[in-house]
């Protein structure tokens, strides 16, 4: 898609209900005034303004669209907010919001542009047939494509705010700009009407000139995440998670269904046929047991790094190093991969991860005494294949990347951060030591064999999904081998030996943490986590304390290579805020003002 769509900075003419940015359709000799007949008056011009469609759409849930905002995803911030990923410097908004939460004026989510994509999708939507050098079947195909991404769109808005209100066209100056907010059930219903549309006119694939687009697969797995958001306990319940009193429909069933689940599993097999038959596929080369197994370790690298790889049934195609910087991921503000490590990896989320042999790593905890810098090494090295292409981490060469020296400790010079004296396990020590932000390793996810690339193809949906979809919804159907056989073909993928636990309770709970292992830093576990209603979300998930490791290092050299480091230990960095309201996104303030939607609870 790199080569087909022409990544344009236009939007819409006019306000959507809701709107207090004023972005304008621009056309290629544009002279300041908006002409709809010019804008679709080519095929290149249509196809401009579609591409830019999918730019910003697919965008949303990066940090690209809304790079320029003041909170929203800049800097890491939803990997932050999950659970997974430290705080950040100070006046990265991931901290501000770690430290005081989501407010109607603070929020992860950017709600406004939501409606800006929307309407610029309905725009092409209304206006293709104008087009005089488009085929038939290719218009056709445009307007399959243009209500799958709304419903993609859509998806986001119910994941992040529960109901949110329905628009099904462009607006005129003349219409009523004040939606109200629509039910969950109605939210939902409305994805589902729109994938089911799309896919009348959709094909299983796309000429490879044109790979990106959406196909059937995509579609089908926007309606399968769709079903099982409305399934997880947060929507599917008697009562919500906070009473919103007579609008308890706009976060709620109010009801709960186990029919719900089975529409799940039915929608997650249809898209896992489709993308079968289509050439999608987890990537497995055989590497199912075996210390070290190399092979699982390429495979998962592959899936998740590697462009159009086939276990990726869409991603977002921005190739903008700007777009890298603003993520946080590896490469940021340089080709350096590691001065992201203000993000590193959580000590919270670390024990998700297991060793190579399937066995639990033995990382110390909060209140242990210091080891030896050659404990982390030796226990880092006995990590899982996912975690090996996940991180690197101080005096370890990043796998991912091994003959590079951009991706190993040489290139990370001596300004790793703040040094000072600490009291561990009750010895007080002069010898220099990292302060918090520098977590347990550093991200080089999405960077396989990556070499100077510093953009990513973020993976919007993978195969893998649908897998894991089918396992959990097995296992509240009570349906444990069926949950087991797609638990572990995730499982077993990652060279892990398999998972044989059948009680509902304790399958659930391993259900979840492959989701969080498979699926780090892409986006899901922020959502994932609020709609599991996890009773210990507060309490070092998201919120509660938070650790880190700290290392200390001799005073001389550089001081990441590893005979530099001398120790290592866990401690508490700093306590994130977390209340029950933040199940769910707030609305902006000024929409609560004009009385366009009802905020959500607790705001």
């Amino acid at each position: 898609m790199k080569k087909t769509i022409y990544l344009l900075a236009f939007s819409l003419s006019l306000l959507l209900f809701y709107a207090c940015q004023k972005d304008f359709l621009q056309v290629p000799d544009t002279t300041g005034n908006i002409d709809l007949t010019k804008v679709f008056s080519t095929r290149l011009n249509a196809e401009a303004a579609l591409f830019n469609g999918y730019r910003r759409t697919l965008g949303y849930g990066s940090s690209d669209e809304n790079k320029y905002a003041t909170y929203n995803l800049v800097y890491g911030t939803l990997g932050v907010v999950s659970g997974e990923r430290g705080k950040g410097r100070l006046w990265h908004p991931s901290s501000d919001i770690a430290d005081g939460g989501v407010t109607a004026n603070r929020s992860v989510l950017n709600y406004g542009s939501i409606f800006n994509n929307v309407r610029t999708l309905w725009t092409v939507y209304e206006n293709i047939d104008k087009v005089p050098d488009m085929d038939a079947d290719l218009k056709s195909r445009v307007k399959g494509e243009c209500k799958g991404l709304i419903a993609y769109q859509y998806l986001y808005g119910l994941k992040g705010f529960g109901g949110i209100p329905i628009v099904e066209k462009t607006f005129d100056p003349s219409d009523d700009l004040t939606a109200p907010r629509a039910s969950v059930d109605e939210t939902v219903k409305f994805i589902v009407k729109l994938c089911d549309e799309a896919l009348a006119t959709l094909p299983s694939n796309w000429d490879p000139s044109q790979k990106g687009r959406l196909t059937k697969s995509a579609v089908l797995s926007i309606k399968a995440q769709t079903l099982m958001f409305a399934a997880r306990p947060l929507f599917n319940s008697t009562s919500p998670y906070l009473s919103l009193g007579a609008n308890n429909k706009l976060i709620s069933y109010g009801s709960p269904s186990a029919q719900r689940w089975q529409d799940a599993i039915t929608a997650t097999q249809a898209a896992l046929t489709e993308a079968t038959s289509a050439g999608y596929a987890i990537i497995n080369t055989g590497g199912t047991t075996g210390v070290p197994n190399t092979k699982a370790f390429d495979d998962y690298a592959t899936a998740t790094s590697v462009p159009g790889n086939n276990e990726v049934i869409l991603a977002s195609q921005i190739e903008e190093t700007e777009a890298a910087r603003y993520r946080n991921e590896s490469g940021y503000w340089t080709n350096n991969p590691f001065n992201n490590f203000a993000h590193g990896l959580l000590g919270n989320f670390l024990p998700n991860y297991q060793k190579a042999d399937g066995t639990e790593q033995n990382w110390p905890k909060v209140g242990d005494p210091t080891r030896p810098a050659s404990d982390y090494f030796t226990r880092f090295a006995q990590m899982e294949p996912r975690f090996r292409a996940d991180f690197a981490g101080p005096g370890v060469q990043a796998l991912n990347n091994p003959n590079d020296a951009k991706w190993g400790p040489t290139s990370w010079g001596q300004n790793m951060g703040n040094y000072g004296t600490a009291a561990i396990a009750g010895i007080t020590t002069n010898r220099p030591i990292y302060s918090y932000g520098y977590g347990c390793a550093v991200q080089t996810k999405f960077y396989y064999k990556a070499g100077n690339r510093i953009w990513l193809h973020l993976p919007l949906f993978r195969v893998p999904e649908l897998y894991l979809n089918l396992a959990e919804a097995y296992n509240e159907t009570d349906q444990p081998a069926l949950a087991l056989v797609n638990l572990n073909i995730v499982h077993n993928r990652a060279g892990l030996p398999s998972i044989i636990e059948t009680d509902k309770i304790k399958l659930k709970a391993l259900i979840q943490r492959e989701w969080a292992v498979e699926f780090y830093d892409e986006n899901k576990r922020y959502f994932d986590v609020r709609h599991w209603m996890l009773p210990n979300i507060g309490n070092g998930i998201v919120g509660g304390d938070i650790s880190e490791f700290q290392f200390q290092t001799s005073l001389a050299g550089n001081k990441n290579l590893q005979g530099s480091l001398l120790n290592y230990y866990m401690a508490k960095v700093y306590t994130a805020f977390w209340n029950d309201r933040m199940r769910l996104e707030p609305f902006p303030q000024g929409e609560i003002n004009k009385n366009a939607v009802i905020q959500n609870p607790g705001y």
